[in-house]
């Protein structure tokens, strides 16, 4: 074999030997570093939120419902509880409305406290036709409160976070929630 050749194929081995050894260098750094950077990572916590609506009238209870969520630290929960409503829009046509309840809430943990930002709360009914004062017409009348508020919650302890007057009766809503840490 000339001695060129020879030269450029102990050239060519060098090479791919140096490129194979630095790529097995850098390949374990790298699994190295995606160790550390997931051990470096907790996992989140998470929590369970009860959220109870009692709807009262007058100072006596009506009603009270409980609404439960699971909601991981830095995350959105969200719950809709209701019924699709028909209304008459013309030429027989309908369109329909949701009414219920949706409750909506970002959670952020904080050391001895969980911060619930942004509870939306929103609580809608149909009303009852027979109601004094209604003018009777073809489609139903919908009652509605609504709430956005930022809590500060200790866990495992109820908080009051919303008390809400219907304007349109002697109804009141009061919303109360309690946050336990699951994980």
């Amino acid at each position: 074999m000339p001695r060129k050749a020879l030269m450029g194929l102990m050239t060519g081995l060098v090479i791919a030997a140096t490129m194979s050894i630095s790529q097995g260098v850098f390949g374990q750094e790298t699994a190295k570093d995606q160790r550390s950077s997931n051990a470096a990572k907790p996992d989140k916590s998470v929590y369970r939120l009860e959220f109870i609506v009692r709807e009262t009238e007058e100072g006596k209870r009506l009603n009270s419902r409980s609404y439960v969520m699971s909601v991981e630290d830095e995350s959105t929960g969200m719950i809709r509880v209701g019924s699709k409503v028909p209304y008459y829009t013309g030429k027989d046509q309908f369109q329909y409305f949701d009414v219920g309840i949706n409750i909506d809430c970002h959670l952020r943990e904080h050391g001895n406290f969980v911060s619930l930002e942004n509870i939306g709360i929103e609580i809608s009914s149909v009303v009852k036709p027979d109601s004094p004062g209604l003018n009777q017409t073809p489609n139903p009348v919908v009652r509605s409160v609504r709430a956005r508020v930022d809590a500060a919650v200790t866990p495992g302890k109820p908080t009051s976070v919303a008390s809400i007057d219907d304007a349109s009766s002697n109804r009141r809503f009061e919303v109360e929630v309690t946050a336990t840490k699951v994980k």
